[in-house]
């Protein structure tokens, strides 16, 4: 969309990035969507790819976008998806898009029931899912396949670190898996309609011996331990059931919200074991996974681990903003925009605020790493809190919020909300952006925040659908704000990621200096680029774009071949990207040059 300008001539000789650009992906890495039958989507894109210097050939524009608000999985794979996926392979870029952004313009919603016919889920498994999670999970869903609904879909989500490295799940292991938690799902409805049934005893016969003979093979596996005792509970067997709880904590599961309120554990609540556990599990200490980079073209195991083998393939998405309705008008969304741009490297001076508010339901399933997410960010130099109450009241400094709420006025709170931060609250319909009685994403939006997120539909506050707070962390540790969210929730499906996905406030500023490739100058034979970096971080590779396609890349020597026999005569824009530490943090020089015969 934009060209790069023409540099003084004092520079000539040396090119220095007067901007460098957040962690892994850069604007180089992002494919611009755009509806191009809406007047407001064409303009929020041009002003995002003018902001984030995104190159002409990664911005797809579509016509004839369905216009309802949620579409069939069949409308989203022919009309959205798939031509986003075969515009990346024909234009090249394969090698290079890390993240779709959806301007405004596009649905919300993709209703999966067609993806679900012939097959049991669990209660919590609804329709419909959110353009976003599904442009995420894309491999999954398109070849239909609904393993996209998982819990664990998102085998790029960072866990919780454990005392026993987890043992890989074979493929039977994972049917068998598949297989439980239908036979739970259609236990938990017997038990509604005719608890003491002799259907019922054979239903929960079979579940647990699922469970029991699964968690032999996987006995460092926190959720399928408690699924166990709940079983166990829920057959009589209360000190079965104990021990499996144990075991579970153990292992590392955490939630104790959702452990004292659980209704399979009721026999367990009277005995002061259970309640002694309880106790513990709310004075551990709560160590995340350390984040990663993320790119398109790793494949990840369902140890959550990156693999040369066989795994799935994720893209980060976002929707740059709603604009309509109850959601944000065009001019608040151009604002969110802008001021994210300016947010990148600047270390806010912020606080991160952690809600516990009265309601229980939507605090619960994520309170349990408040105070572990608090003592990471305090490790990081990034002040955080954890307070009681449905909003931070009468602070200036809104770095981050994590909210349980499903209402709110953000404006009585009379706080400030910093540029470049994320706040979200956990609640039915945040996402659901034409409005079912809750407050909207939008809202945050509206008041400063670079992004938010919220599911498009009931999700049974289920904790696997909502970022954990560890989302902060890996925010300040330096990721972009897609990064970090997609890094935080293991089962993205119904969650909608509205903002800007680049944002990077904490990320280290890295600047390029190209040593002999001058602004204009005119290219009759190879040349050996020579870059050098001046970042905190050391080089792990540097790339050459040119007019924004991935030519060549080499390791941190520095020296990249560019070929004018491989391009026509003309002029040409030039970007030597450098890759910089665990993370990925990159910086950039952008220069034009002339291929002559």
């Amino acid at each position: 969309m934009t060209v790069a300008r023409a540099w003084p001539a004092a520079v000539l000789l040396m090119l220095v990035a007067a901007h460098g650009t957040p962690a892994s992906p850069g604007p180089e890495n992002v494919l611009v969507v755009v509806n191009a039958d809406s007047e407001a989507s064409v303009t929020l894109a041009r002003e995002y790819a003018r902001l984030r210097r995104i190159p002409l050939g990664n911005v797809l524009y579509l016509r004839d976008v369905p216009t309802s608000s949620v579409i069939s999985v069949a409308e989203f794979r022919s009309r959205i998806l798939t031509p986003i996926l075969e515009s990346i392979r024909s234009r090249g870029l394969a090698k290079q898009i890390d993240c779709v952004a959806y301007s405004t313009g596009f649905p919300y919603g993709v209703d999966v029931r067609a993806d679900m016919e012939g097959r049991t889920f669990p209660r919590y498994i609804t329709s419909p899912a959110s353009l976003t999670g599904l442009t995420y999970l894309h491999e999954l869903v398109a070849a239909a396949n609904p393993e996209y609904l998982d819990m664990q879909a998102n085998r790029y989500c960072r866990g919780i670190r454990r005392g026993r490295t987890p043992k890989p799940w074979s493929e039977q292991d994972r049917r068998m898996a598949g297989v439980l938690a239908q036979a739970s799902s259609r236990l938990t409805e017997t038990l509604r309609a005719a608890p003491q049934s002799p259907e019922t005893a054979r239903q929960l016969a079979e579940a647990l011996a699922l469970a029991e003979d699964l968690a032999s093979r996987h006995p460092e596996s926190p959720d399928l331990l408690y699924d166990l005792a709940c079983l166990r509970a829920l057959r009589g067997d209360t000190d079965g059931a104990m021990r499996a709880l144990r075991s579970a904590v153990d292992a590392g599961w955490l939630n104790v919200t959702h452990t004292e309120t659980d209704p399979d554990l009721t026999s367990l609540r009277s005995r002061a074991d259970f309640r002694a556990l309880v106790q513990r599990m709310r004075s551990l200490p709560v160590q995340a996974e350390p984040p990663q980079p993320f790119r398109a073209s790793t494949r990840w195991d369902a140890n959550h681990q990156p693999t040369n083998g066989s795994g799935t393939r994720y893209l980060l998405a976002a929707m740059l903003a709603y604009v309509g309705g109850q959601a944000n008008t065009l001019e608040e969304a151009l604002a969110c925009l802008r001021r994210a741009a300016a947010a990148d490297h600047t270390h806010p001076r912020g606080t991160v605020y952690f809600m516990v508010s009265q309601d229980g339901a939507r605090t619960g399933p994520r309170r349990w790493a408040f105070e572990s997410a608090k003592a990471a960010l305090s490790r990081l130099g990034v002040r955080a809190e954890v307070l009681d109450g449905a909003l931070p009241p009468s602070r200036s400094d809104v770095a981050g919020a994590m909210v349980g709420i499903a209402t709110f006025d953000w404006k009585s709170s009379r706080s400030t909300i910093l540029p470049g931060a994320f706040c979200d609250h956990l609640t039915s319909f945040a996402g659901a952006m034409n409005g079912a009685g809750q407050t909207l994403l939008s809202e945050w939006i509206r008041y400063g925040a670079a992004g938010s997120s919220g599911t498009v539909a009931e999700p049974y506050a289920i904790q696997a659908k909502f970022p954990t707070a560890f989302l902060h962390v890996y925010y300040a540790s330096g990721c972009t704000l897609a990064e970090a969210f997609y890094q935080s929730v293991s089962g993205p499906y119904q969650q909608l990621l509205v903002g800007d996905p680049l944002c990077a406030p904490w990320a280290p500023r890295v600047q390029v200096t190209v040593r002999n490739l001058r602004e204009g100058v005119v290219l009759r034979k190879p040349l050996s680029v020579q870059v050098r970096c001046n970042g905190p971080k050391p080089v792990r590779r540097y790339e050459l774009y040119v007019n924004g396609r991935l030519i060549t890349s080499c390791g941190p020597e520095g020296r990249l071949l560019l070929d004018p026999r491989r391009f026509a005569t003309g002029t040409y824009e030039a970007r030597v990207v450098a890759v910089t530490g665990s993370l990925e943090t990159r910086g950039r020089a952008v220069l034009r040059f002339r291929i002559a015969r």
